[in-house]
């Protein structure tokens, strides 16, 4: 492998806001290491996306594992969308898909 880690963060309510590598930006204390010593982009080790077309988040973390939200959760945060991410975290995630995308063969 490249030797990255690759971290998830969740909101108060477990909710999965955020994924992204050590090649790119070190842990806070309450990140979840979800690999380690994986590949550079974290679209590479996680390549589903974490919203829906809506821009709702779709997984929560239970403790210890990946688990899909329920259809009330999701439906409840399509009335009322909030976000933690910062618009240069947002840049940034939307910078490591079009990549990974452009690393797997495919066009803009």
């Amino acid at each position: 492998m490249d030797g990255y880690n690759h971290y998830l963060r969740a909101n108060e309510a477990g909710t999965i806001v955020y994924g992204f590598s050590s090649a790119f930006e070190q842990p806070a204390d309450n990140d979840i290491l979800l690999l380690e010593d994986g590949p550079r982009h974290f679209q590479e080790a996680f390549s589903e996306s974490l919203t829906d077309g809506q821009g709702v988040y779709i997984y929560k973390w239970d403790g210890s594992k990946i688990v899909e939200r329920t259809a009330e959760e999701l439906a409840a945060d399509a009335t009322e969308p909030t976000t933690t991410l910062t618009p240069e975290q947002q840049r940034l995630i939307d910078l490591e898909l079009t990549m990974a995308d452009l690393i797997a063969g495919g066009g803009l």
